[in-house]
């Protein structure tokens, strides 16, 4: 069966990967090398739809995943084939956590980039921390312990299984409740989550523009 898995991924992998990774993810100019990526992060990058890329070498979003997860698995199973299996690191495995523990988490490890309700945000030089409205459980562990793009890695000695199961409850929380009168996104506007400093920008003109508005009124009144 797991030979089955591995020539069906081998197949998938030489049609939609090999042209940028290499024929054995020795990597290329183009795209990074996948000998002792973990199995983690090979299998988030598919199933977030950001592999197969639409443009090599371009900060790539969140989309619906081209292959089944069926095909998923296969292709991460072939390409585990490139790392020695002692080496090789298996998929977490999520489990029920708590999101009240799991907020304090994210405002502590997360918010800075994700925004505290996990909107998303501008981290500058032209990087973005995703929105994660939708993430799996699966996928926020993925991306904890693998760190893409420019996420931080974070190992177990910083966050625990268990802190992740929490972390990946609050969002899930967020994501369910943010829509209601009193949930966690009520009380403003999120101006398309383009970050702090645009944001702040953006009141500064609108804030400078009311007063110099109010001096002309004030400055014409008999």
């Amino acid at each position: 069966m797991l030979l089955a898995a591995v020539a069906a991924g081998a197949a998938l992998y030489a049609t939609y990967c090999s042209s940028c990774h290499g024929s054995r993810g020795q990597g290329s100019e183009v795209a990074p090398p996948l000998v002792g990526t973990p199995a983690a992060e090979v299998h988030l990058m598919l199933d977030t739809g950001r592999m197969p890329a639409a443009v090599p070498g371009v900060n790539e979003i969140a989309r619906p995943p081209a292959f089944s997860p069926a095909q998923i698995s296969q292709i991460v199973q072939y390409a585990r084939s490139f790392t020695p299996q002692s080496s090789a690191s298996p998929l977490p495995i999520p489990r029920r956590g708590n999101a009240v523990a799991g907020r304090v988490l994210f405002i502590e490890n997360c918010a800075a980039c994700h925004g505290a309700t996990a909107g998303g945000a501008s981290v500058g030089y032209g990087n973005v921390a995703p929105p994660l409205a939708g993430a799996s459980p699966l996928q926020v562990a993925e991306a904890i312990r693998t760190g893409p793009g420019v996420m931080p890695r974070f190992d177990a000695d910083v966050l625990t299984d268990h802190d992740i199961d929490d972390i990946a409850s609050y969002i899930g929380f967020v994501h369910a409740h943010a829509n209601l009168p009193r949930g966690p996104a009520a009380g403003g506007i999120t101006l398309a989550h383009v970050g702090p400093v645009a944001e702040g920008f953006v009141a500064w003109l609108f804030g400078l523009g009311a007063l110099l508005l109010f001096i002309r009124r004030i400055g014409t009144t008999d």
